[in-house]
C-alpha cells in the first residue's frame, strides 16, 4: 500500500489513520503554512524500496500512525537522514504490525530540531477558548505533544480573538516557567536531541539557551495572525469536519517560520483539564 496525499482519491483511506487525517487537515486548513513537498503512507519495507528515492538523503522525517481501535505503543516520529528510514520502519512494525508508517519530504529549514525558536499547541475550543501553550529556542511541540515542558501558557477567549493585541502576551499569560523548572526541561531536550543526533552533541549543548527569557512579540504576533485568526474565520467549516474541539501543533523554525504539523482530530486530542478554564 502506498498512498500519495496529493492524490484526491487517495484521502478517504489516508483519513482512516488518525495522525494522518491531522497532517491532511493542516493542507485543507493552512494551506499557506503547509511544509509539505510530498507525503507517502506506507506499510512495508517493501514499499519503502519502491519510493525510496523520492526522498531526500540528508534530511527527512518519519512518523507513523494506526487505525482507532489498533492498540499498542508506537515510537516517536524521526527526522533524520534516508539511510535510517529502513530501521525505523523495522521498530514500527515490530510493536505495532498494523501499523502504517508516514513518510514526509518536507520543505527546507521545515524539519530543524536543534536550531528552532520554539514551538506551540494550541486547544481550540470552538466557540469558547483559544489556549496555547508555548516552549523555547531549541525545543519543538514534541514536548508539548508529551506533556513534558510548557514554558509560557495564554488563555484567549474566543470572542476576543478578533480584536487581540500584542498587549495580550502579558494580558492573557496564566503560566510561565521559573529558570530552575526551564533548565530541567532542557536537560531533558538535551538528552533526547543528542540520542537523535549523536553526531552533533556538541552543537546541541552549544545551541540550547541557558535561561528562559520568554517569547517574543514578532512569534506571539505570527502565530496569531497566521494560524488563530485563520482558523477561528473558518469556525463553520471546522464544525462541519466535527472539529469543535481540536488541537494544532506548531513548530518554530530558525527563520521564524511558523510550521503546522498536523491538526489533531477530537479521537487524537486529548483535551486538558485546566482550571484556569
Amino acid at each position: 500500500m502506498i498512498l500519495d496525499l496529493s492524490r484526491q482519491e487517495h484521502l478517504p483511506i489516508i483519513n482512516m489513520y488518525k495522525k494522518c487525517k491531522g497532517i491532511a487537515l493542516v493542507d485543507k486548513y493552512l494551506p499557506k503554512l503547509s511544509p509539505l513537498n510530498k507525503m507517502y503512507v506506507i506499510d512495508s519495507l517493501e514499499d519503502w524500496e519502491k519510493v525510496e528515492k523520492e526522498f531526500p538523503v540528508e534530511m527527512m522525517t518519519a512518523r507513523c500512525d494506526c487505525l482507532k481501535g489498533v492498540n499498542g505503543k508506537l515510537p516517536n516520529g524521526q527526522t533524520f537522514k534516508r539511510d535510517r528510514v529502513k530501521g525505523y520502519i523495522q521498530e514500527v512494525k515490530k510493536a505495532v504490525p498494523e501499523a502504517v508508517i508516514i513518510l514526509e519530504d518536507m520543505k527546507k529549514g521545515t524539519n530543524e530540531r536543534i536550531h528552532t525558536r520554539g514551538g506551540v499547541t494550541l486547544d481550540i475550543k470552538n466557540g469558547e477558548y483559544v489556549y496555547m501553550d508555548y516552549v523555547g529556542p531549541s525545543f519543538d511541540a514534541r514536548e508539548l505533544c508529551l506533556g513534558k515542558a510548557v514554558h509560557e501558557a495564554w488563555n484567549i477567549p474566543w470572542d476576543e480573538v478578533p480584536f487581540v493585541k500584542d498587549s495580550a502576551i502579558k494580558k492573557y499569560r496564566i503560566t510561565e516557567v521559573s529558570q530552575s523548572e526551564y533548565i530541567e526541561t532542557a536537560k531533558e531536550r538535551i538528552l533526547f536531541l543528542i540520542k537523535a543526533f549523536p553526531d552533533r552533541k556538541d552543537e546541541i549543548i552549544e545551541t540550547m539557551p541557558k535561561r528562559y527569557i520568554g517569547i517574543t512579540r514578532e512569534i506571539f504576533r505570527d502565530v496569531r495572525e497566521q494560524v488563530i485568526i485563520p482558523l477561528w474565520l473558518q469556525n463553520r467549516e471546522l464544525k462541519k469536519d466535527g472539529l469543535n474541539s481540536f488541537g494544532v501543533e506548531i513548530n518554530i523554525v530558525e527563520d521564524g517560520t511558523l510550521v503546522p504539523m498536523e491538526i489533531q482530530v477530537p479521537d487524537r486530542f486529548k483535551e486538558r483539564e485546566n482550571q484556569e478554564r
